[in-house]
């Protein structure tokens, strides 16, 4: 059985006297419940998806509420055109292919043979020798191997980088975790012939080994940090199935204009939604954007370039998460409650309230090893009071 989560993605044009924005129209969507502007036009990209070209007047606005697969690379093609190859292989701005790429991405696999080990082998040398920082100070693979940090992107920017320095297609996909409110995560694919797109996820596999705490009540699922070269969690949905795509029609850059929304890639200043990388988004998530700048607006928040957009589960998983929050303050309020009072039935709801808290991650699949170990304790712990009453 599919499963599918519902997408709401709103971009409004609060500032500008027009706006022009670029999308990716989700290639999987089940069902659209409401598409508020028609694209000016189409164009079918590389990737085998359609981007959406789009010009918004002042308080115009786009709202896609649509319901989509969860990410998954089971119908994949096994197989690539030539011309596909080489679009995987390609040199960019943020995943450069040069010689000391070439000459690092060698060092790393002088041991290994066969693509699929030698993709690995990336993937163990990345998660050793770099460091997960959320905001990075700059964006791109230059800054990334001189700064040894950064965050989903510059991990999944080099994996693509070294990969493809090794004559391995690789892409660097663009996404969310399918929970919440703008969670944003980047991660890859590497390609081998006859077997397809295989998924790889550098920045969990780092925080899974390093920083395992980091997702300890959260509503992702996770999986052993090894893991994360081959699979993933199932959790999450794909908004661009590669970073750096050619915007149609045609950006123009504004050189010359105040830039308002800065982001530093590879050492240089880059205007987001003013300047483009030789044409191309540096990545849509899920949309770019190109703006003439109001000097009453010099600075704008995120919303303003990015939008905003929420995933919603179904059904009794949502439910679960939904129960989450109130059952923790429930127990939390009960207990120092009951810590000043001394009361029987306070303490036996701040222990129901705990357990159904603990039961929710346990029912989602998540971290259920030591959500089961409280639950074991906090079930003994309320028998015990039930048990001397």
């Amino acid at each position: 059985m599919t499963k599918t989560v519902t997408v709401d993605f709103l971009y409004k044009n609060e500032l500008f006297n027009q706006l022009q924005l670029w999308m990716i129209i989700p290639p999987a969507i089940q069902s659209v419940y409401e598409m508020s502007t028609i694209p000016v036009q189409v164009t079918e990209i590389p990737t085998g998806e359609q981007l959406a070209y789009y010009i918004l007047n002042k308080n115009e606005y786009l709202h896609l509420d649509y319901e989509v697969e969860l990410y998954s690379t089971k119908n994949e093609k096994k197989t690539l055109t030539e011309e596909e190859r080489d679009f995987y292989l390609r040199n960019t701005m943020l995943s450069p292919i040069n010689k000391e790429m070439t000459k690092l991405a060698q060092e790393i696999t002088f041991q290994q043979e066969n693509a699929k080990e030698k993709a690995r082998a990336i993937f163990h040398y990345i998660v050793k020798n770099y460091r997960y920082v959320y905001p990075p100070s700059c964006r791109g693979v230059k800054s990334f191997l001189e700064l040894k940090e950064g965050d989903c992107g510059e991990f999944s920017f080099l994996f693509t980088a070294l990969c493809r320095a090794l004559n391995i297609p690789a892409r660097t996909v663009v996404g969310s975790w399918a929970y919440g409110e703008m969670n944003a995560h980047v991660w890859n694919e590497f390609f081998i012939e006859g077997k397809g797109w295989i998924p790889v996820d550098t920045s969990m596999a780092y925080m899974q080994k390093k920083r395992p705490w980091s997702f300890l009540g959260s509503s992702i699922k996770t999986i052993y940090w090894k893991k994360y070269f081959g699979k993933t969690e199932g959790q999450r949905v794909v908004f661009s199935k590669d970073a750096e795509i050619k915007l149609l029609p045609e950006y123009k850059d504004d050189e010359e204009a105040i830039i308002a929304a800065p982001m530093n890639i590879n050492g240089e200043n880059f205007g987001w939604g003013q300047q483009s990388l030789n044409g191309c988004a540096p990545y849509l998530q899920p949309i770019y954007i190109k703006f003439e700048l109001n000097e009453s607006h010099s600075t704008l928040s995120v919303v303003q370039v990015m939008g905003t957009w929420t995933i919603q589960e179904h059904g009794f998983k949502q439910l679960l998460a939904v129960l989450k929050k109130p059952s923790l303050i429930i127990a939390i309020v009960a207990m120092l409650l009951n810590f000043i009072v001394q009361n029987f039935y306070l303490e036996v709801t701040f222990k129901l309230s705990f357990i159904l808290f603990l039961l929710c991650f346990i029912l989602r699949m998540e971290r259920m090893i030591i959500f089961s170990i409280m639950l074991l304790f906090m079930s003994l712990s309320l028998f015990s009071t039930l048990d001397g009453r």
